[in-house]
């Protein structure tokens, strides 16, 4: 038997676990959830390291530790919260999120005056009930960038479980491609997610300037699309509401984005997640190497305008 069939069967069969693990009640994963989190907090857990260096670098030393263990609650509820959307009904999904009404009807007008949109969002709360979820509700095309996952049964189940409900996944390297030939062809209006808070590859390509008062590399793409495609930029920020249960705001960013000074738009953004950090540090992914890059030589740090402190 080759190897790459010996793979996709250990894969197979992992996740088949992963599907039967999160067939589970939503509570009883919770009550798990919790152990697993209490045990990571105090024994050692997933990329602690990391997630301490990185808490480090935005906090005061006392309130780490506090941070942290949040950071853990959160995080294993995600876990086994993603496991269960491989399983659990469209409704009993849907009924876990709430969109707040001025965010969709902002949405929908945006759809009638034929728009294309920008969707910006950030590794906060459990993003992925907010992946599967958020093409239900807006009457735009919706259209999510994601990078292929290295193994294939993986990426297939993720793939299937966040289009389930009408989004359309396009891989990186041919999302200009497929924007280009729906606005070629009059395509009707799209909402494309772009996640933006990630590291991006290559430093010497980013846009850097601060982000929770840390020198930060960015990803520029959202902005770049945004003039590209003469699309409004609305944040979707994700909070959480109670064990399981989320909400959803669209905000509006920049409705018109032509005649605005380079680096605009992505400030804003880089401000409304730091709000949302401010008010939720533990909701957001620290294990992410986020700061792994050093500003190359030469390479010019960009003011911020629109920085929202922890403090204010």
């Amino acid at each position: 038997m080759k190897m790459c069939e010996m793979r996709n069967i250990r894969s197979r069969v992992l996740f088949g676990l992963m599907k039967g693990f999160g067939m589970q009640p939503w509570w009883l994963l919770h009550v798990e959830a919790s152990i697993i989190a209490c045990f990571m907090a105090i024994v050692g857990g997933y990329r602690k390291k990391i997630v301490i260096e990185n808490l480090h670098k935005v906090f005061e030393s006392e309130k780490v530790g506090f941070i942290s263990k949040g950071f853990y609650r959160n995080f294993c509820d995600i876990t086994v919260e993603s496991m269960k959307l491989f399983s659990a009904s469209d409704s009993s999904v849907i009924k876990r999120v709430e969109y707040a009404t001025d965010g969709v009807t902002l949405m929908n007008r945006l759809k009638s005056e034929g728009r294309h949109v920008i969707l910006v969002g950030a590794h906060m709360a459990n993003w992925e009930i907010y992946a599967m979820t958020f093409s239900r509700v807006l009457n735009h095309k919706t259209m999510a960038l994601y990078k292929k996952l290295s193994d294939p049964v993986m990426d297939e189940a993720m793939r299937e479980s966040r289009q389930r409900m009408g989004l359309v996944m396009i891989e990186i390297e041919e999302c200009k491609k497929w924007m280009d030939n729906h606005v070629s062809k009059g395509g009707e209006p799209v909402a494309v997610g772009f996640g933006f808070d990630q590291s991006p590859h290559k430093a010497n390509r980013a846009w850097w300037t601060t982000f929770l008062g840390v020198e930060t590399a960015v990803y520029f793409g959202a902005e770049q699309w945004a003039h590209k495609y003469d699309a409004a930029v609305v944040y979707g920020a994700v909070s959480r509401k109670g064990r399981g249960r989320y909400e959803v705001d669209f905000r509006l960013v920049e409705e018109n984005v032509k005649d605005l000074e380079k680096g605009h738009v992505m400030d804003r953004c880089l401000g409304e997640l730091e709000e949302e950090v401010r008010k939720a540090p533990s909701d957001w992914l620290w294990s992410h190497k986020r700061w792994k890059h050093r500003r190359p030589e030469g390479m010019e740090m960009q003011p911020r305008r629109f920085e929202r402190t922890l403090e204010s």
